[in-house]
């Protein structure tokens, strides 16, 4: 008899992208991940790279059953939504009587650094996922930026390989955990969190052999690409400008996650949290609010996260 997962008969999990159903890079994600459960895909129907978490589609559309290739037996989706939009709606129709357990976005075409990881479509869908309690992976590989729009020849071996050791991971740790108070809904919403952070962000390089060293890093403080226009006025179109990586190794940081990838050729594992508040007691400070007998800022413990440890349910 298999051992039950959180009172289930296996992990469920939500493959989706920013880059189109058709997105080999989407293949490559659910492979890295067919083998810990039942695997639902559910993504746009067409590209939608820099859509952030966005809201937008055509709100008449519904999910359409498709398949792809080499993947017979597995439930397919596509809408036309952006990824975000295309989450929230597999959430409330699909996946209404029961959450996914994990959630992971990509492979996307194009590493996801810096600062500019909101405008990213995979980093949306995943952040949307992490907004219903679920915990998301979002995976990206370095590639050319001409491949950022257009599907091109990539090596994904080793980008799988390091998202299904990640999603191993993390479907291991959950299955320690007891059953979730409820299988979705508000009571799912209201438990604490199971990692402490909501989304893990993976960035492999485009060469990523076995062996290749994986790092815990920081979200770099600076664009990892620039857009320019050349000789620009006002009248300049906004198809006129250029994304190129900014090669400025004076701005690059050791530790962080442009180093970790750019500069050391590593996979860059990055732990994201939804949770955009800044250091409250020394914002208070610098803004002239805080308390005149300097005790501790009210609600100054909104900074810190909750999270179950392995094994163990909080008081109810």
């Amino acid at each position: 008899m298999n051992r039950l997962f959180r009172g289930f008969e296996e992990p469920l999990i939500l493959v989706t992208n920013d880059d189109g159903v058709e997105s080999p890079g989407l293949i490559a994600a659910i492979r890295s991940v067919s083998h810990l459960g039942r695997v639902i895909v559910v993504a746009p129907t067409t590209q939608q790279t820099s859509r952030g978490r966005s809201m937008i589609g055509d709100f008449a559309d519904v999910l359409h059953l498709t398949a792809l290739p080499g993947l017979n037996g597995c439930e397919v989706y596509h809408i036309d939504a952006s990824p975000a939009l295309a989450v929230q709606h597999a959430m409330n129709t699909i996946f209404a009587e029961r959450w996914p357990d994990l959630v992971v976005s990509g492979i996307n075409y194009g590493e996801n650094l810096g600062i500019d990881i909101t405008i990213s479509g995979t980093v949306g869908a995943a952040f949307q996922a992490a907004a219903y309690a679920v915990p998301a992976i979002a995976a990206s590989q370095q590639v050319d930026v001409a491949h950022h729009y257009v599907y091109g020849e990539v090596d994904w071996q080793g980008s799988t390989r390091v998202v299904q050791s990640y999603a191993q991971r993390m479907i291991d740790a959950l299955s320690a955990l007891p059953p979730p108070a409820a299988p979705s809904g508000r009571l799912r919403l209201s438990e604490p969190r199971p990692f402490p952070f909501d989304v893990l962000k993976i960035d492999a390089p485009a060469d990523c052999p076995p062996g290749t060293p994986e790092r815990i890093s920081r979200l770099a403080r600076r664009h990892y690409f620039l857009f320019t226009i050349d000789a620009p006025t006002a009248e300049s179109p906004i198809g006129a400008g250029r994304t190129r990586v900014d090669e400025d190794i004076d701005l690059i940081r050791p530790g962080d996650d442009v180093h970790t990838l750019a500069v050391d050729g590593a996979v860059a594992v990055t732990p994201l949290s939804l949770d955009f508040t800044a250091p409250l007691e020394e914002s208070a400070r610098a803004l002239g609010l805080a308390p005149a007998d300097g005790s501790p800022v009210d609600g100054s413990s909104a900074n810190r996260s909750v999270y179950i440890d392995k094994g163990s349910r909080p008081a109810q």
